[in-house]
């Protein structure tokens, strides 16, 4: 008997795998691939690191892929769907800001994916920075102080907490983690020009995504110097490198000419005071001595999570108390050596992390004194690999004592850390879960306004980023400065702009601060405001939406 192929029954029976046998295959497969090319025993344990991490990620990924956008994500998000989708809204886009994560944000509406997508675009470039730690300080150092210096990464509550929002800094943290990578592979051990390329290339995308990141650029010129002294500006790679960094950044730079002028004179005008009147428009308060040391006294909430409220150096936290002692340890050389800084490299890694950890503390200090623990993100896996070095230096001292080898050592100590960290997770999720609601109420009436609008229509109302990502409508704050570089306008501004535009919705937000004039605007012009809509409810409401009455 035979089939329509011509081949006997009994061949086939015979030669037909069973399911069990077909699974038995793909676990050979997958052993074989892992033993072909991952021969070496710290990788396969930061496999199984990364894999945690990529895991954990995604588990806040279901929790909140529903939650609403806070302002400043709104604000990219918002642009990124007027230019992928093609709105006809106004222009509230701030041309002092990288555009990358916008354009990004552009593609994937264009393309017809959308907000999920870019959720989980963030988790995997949170799982990609404990990845690129991990090579960075392999790179640096080696793959055991990688491996512990990656574990705290898994459970860093800024990094948990931030995976579940929209923002840029994961994204410009993960391309500084490749700058850094390109930097040291390129520049620092001379392994081929094409690194010095990546290195320009990353470092202008990282800036791309948040302009901040030029702050690195003393960073990397002070390195220059301790590896070179003065015969770096004869290095014609380097030159290479900051070639494509300006090809990178030119269209900003274009952009920002067009709307504020020279951008170097602007951005030291503006973030930094330099060159800047009271009456001209200036980014940054310049703000006290004492405020510049803000991010180190934050330090123990920092690594440790728990400690909410701490800003002080004098706390006791798991972590901080390893952090202290780490910087002893793995600054001593540095301090006792410093005359022989242009001699050894081991003594300029030391340089470079405690340069780079200090001049942005300071920095950040200055314009930044409100404190955002986002805005230190790319630092933190610096952070975390002063604070396990003690335990690293055990290593060698515990393997001579009792005869371990150090694999089975590494396995022992990150199961200790990992417990040290639970509540530094715990907080994370904590912190998520507390965080997940708020600003629902805006993104249920920007929807609701979508949903009774015509693309045409203008909404007047707090929580301007908001109200535009979700309405896809052109709205308008009541001192109608859409952009931060618009003059603000009082209510008889708001009055000619209501009698001339005609808008159709006004939304008045109990999560956005507002001039008394502005807060008090529904209940002065009754006459023309009617309530139709209110969140959670019209008897306890914290938005509602008013509908003009003409």
């Amino acid at each position: 008997m035979e089939n329509e192929d011509n081949l006997p029954l009994d061949y086939i029976i015979d030669n037909k795998k069973s399911p069990l046998q077909d699974i038995e295959n793909r676990k050979k497969f997958i052993y074989n691939f892992f033993n072909r090319y991952i021969k070496d025993n710290y990788d396969k344990i930061f496999i199984l690191v990364l894999l945690a991490a990529f895991i954990i990620r995604v588990v806040i990924y279901f929790k909140t892929n529903q939650q609403a956008l806070w302002w400043d994500a709104a604000d990219y998000l918002a642009t990124g769907k007027r230019w992928g989708l093609g709105l006809d809204t106004i222009d509230i886009w701030y041309y002092r800001r990288g555009f990358l994560w916008p354009l990004i944000t552009a593609f994937f509406f264009k393309i017809g994916l959308g907000e999920l997508s870019m959720r989980f675009l963030v988790v995997l470039i949170s799982t990609g920075i404990v990845f690129l730690t991990y090579l960075f300080i392999s790179e640096m150092f080696d793959k055991k102080l990688a491996i512990l210096t990656s574990i705290p990464l898994i459970f860093s509550w800024v990094f948990l907490f931030f995976t579940g929002r929209l923002l840029i800094d994961l994204p410009s943290s993960f391309f500084f983690l490749f700058t850094l990578l390109f930097f040291w592979k390129g520049y620092i051990k001379n392994l081929g020009t094409k690194y010095f390329y990546l290195f320009g290339l990353f470092y202008g995308l990282t800036c791309m995504v948040k302009m901040q990141y030029l702050m690195f650029a003393p960073t990397f010129l002070a390195m220059a110097i301790v590896k070179e002294k003065w015969k770096f500006v004869k290095n014609k790679r380097l030159w290479i490198s900051i070639l494509m960094f300006v090809i990178i950044i030119m269209i900003q730079m274009i952009m920002h000419y067009q709307h504020f002028g020279n951008p170097v004179s602007d951005l030291t005008k503006y973030y930094l005071g330099i060159g800047s009147s009271q009456s001209q428009e200036v980014g940054v308060k310049l703000t006290s001595f004492s405020n510049l040391f803000v991010y180190f006294k934050n330090l123990p909430y920092i690594l440790d999570g728990n400690n909410k409220g701490y800003s002080s150096l004098f706390v006791i936290s798991p972590f901080y108390i390893l952090f202290i002692l780490g910087f002893f340890l793995f600054f001593i050389d540095l301090f006792l050596g410093i005359d022989k800084i242009f001699q050894d490299s081991e003594l300029q890694k030391r340089f470079f992390i405690l340069f780079m950890i200090t001049s942005v503390f300071l920095f950040l200090g200055y314009i930044a004194p409100h404190l955002e623990q986002r805005y230190i993100m790319s630092l933190i896996p610096f952070l975390f690999l002063i604070s396990v070095y003690p335990i690293y230096l055990l290593i060698p001292i515990l393997e001579e004592k009792f005869k371990i080898k150090d694999f089975y050592l590494i396995v022992l100590i990150s199961i200790i850390l990992i417990l040290l960290l639970i509540p530094n997770y715990n907080f994370g999720f904590d912190l998520i879960e507390s965080k997940k609601n708020s600003y629902m109420e805006v993104k249920m009436a920007g929807e609701w306004i979508k949903k009774n609008s015509i693309p045409s229509d203008i909404i007047i109302g707090s929580g301007l980023p908001q109200l535009t990502y979700y309405s896809e409508r052109s709205v308008y704050p009541f001192e109608l400065s859409y952009r931060r570089d618009l003059k603000r306008q009082n209510e008889s501004g708001l009055d000619d702009f209501i009698i001339k535009n005609k808008p159709k919705y006004l939304v008045e937000s109990a999560y956005e601060p507002e001039e008394p004039w502005a807060k008090n605007y529904p209940l002065n012009n009754q006459n023309i405001l009617v309530p139709v809509q209110a969140y959670p409810n019209l008897q306890q409401p914290l938005v509602i939406i008013y509908k003009f009455n003409y």
